[in-house]
């Protein structure tokens, strides 16, 4: 049986909900009086019930990425079969450990990298969206690590090796607060296509695209990377889905979320939603918030 297995080069995203513990802490049992059901029922949609939907967020924006078709006409006649192939991607699998959420992205590919970097953009889109989502509508914090390694499927869905573990790593030990941490070597895989030398416009398309990919990652203060979620660039893609609004709530909860844990002499979490907070107010200015 283990020889079966295809070890490849994956992207894997591991994306994490904060704060869930001492949601859960406060479920001590089932509720026995008419009295406790409320409050076990309340705890339980803010538990369970948020997993889920973050759960179906990832897989309704990967669902409708698969289903979306490229407009062919758009370009020549003789011209359409490599732009159609140009706009393919390849099959991400989406899973939950736990209240954490997977997302493996297949880079073996034999199209000039084409169809993976395709669907790198589209996981990359989607942490950064549905992180803010999480902010703005769940008023749940989430962090995320972000990297490239080696990895094979164990099922039809769910991905082990070293790339699981990096990524896991990332969230976990080094990002520290609210943000989607980003390994050295997603960078190098991205810059790896870019540089790529090809002669076909398949692999001009993935070079472009694996450019706007860096282009959503910036250098955080400690050195780090992680993703922009709130830069131009993230603006400029999402075509106004996200907008003012969508951000103006997120902050608001940022802001109350660091007061909250200042007034309860907090210092471990009103120090990472400091720094989460000071995130928003240098990116304010792009939404246009006050």
């Amino acid at each position: 049986m283990i020889d079966n297995f295809l070890f490849q080069h994956y992207l894997v995203v591991f994306f994490d909900h904060l704060g869930q513990r001492e949601t859960l802490r406060k479920m001590t049992g089932i509720p026995a009086l008419k009295t406790e059901e409320k409050s076990f029922i309340e705890h339980t949609k803010n538990s369970v019930g948020r997993v889920i939907q973050i759960r179906e967020a990832f897989k309704d924006y990967f669902d409708a990425a698969k289903a979306c078709e490229p407009d062919g006409l758009r370009v020549r006649t003789e011209d359409q079969e490599e732009f159609l192939a140009s706009q393919r991607k390849v099959e991400v699998s989406i899973y939950g450990i736990s209240d954490a959420v997977v997302i493996a992205v297949p880079l073996g590919t034999s199209d000039d990298n084409c169809a993976a970097v395709n669907s790198v953009y589209d996981a990359l889109i989607a942490t950064c969206g549905i992180g803010l989502m999480s902010l703005s509508v769940f008023n749940i914090a989430m962090r995320a690590g972000l990297n490239v390694g080696v990895a094979t499927k164990i099922n039809d869905n769910e991905i082990y090796g070293p790339a699981l573990e990096s990524a896991f790593y990332l969230e976990s030990k080094l990002a520290e607060y609210p943000r989607f941490l980003v390994g050295k070597e997603l960078i190098s895989y991205l810059q790896w296509v870019e540089n790529q030398p090809c002669g076909t416009r398949i692999g001009q398309a993935a070079k472009e695209i694996a450019r706007i990919c860096r282009a959503l990652i910036i250098q955080d203060a400690d050195g780090r990377y992680m993703l922009d979620f709130l830069g131009a660039k993230i603006r400029e893609v999402s075509a106004n889905i996200i907008d003012q609004d969508f951000v103006a709530a997120a902050f608001q909860f940022v802001n109350a979320q660091h007061q909250k844990y200042i007034k309860e002499e907090n210092e471990i979490l009103s120090s990472r939603y400091f720094r989460l907070l000071r995130y928003f107010q240098a990116r304010k200015g792009i939404w246009g918030i006050n």
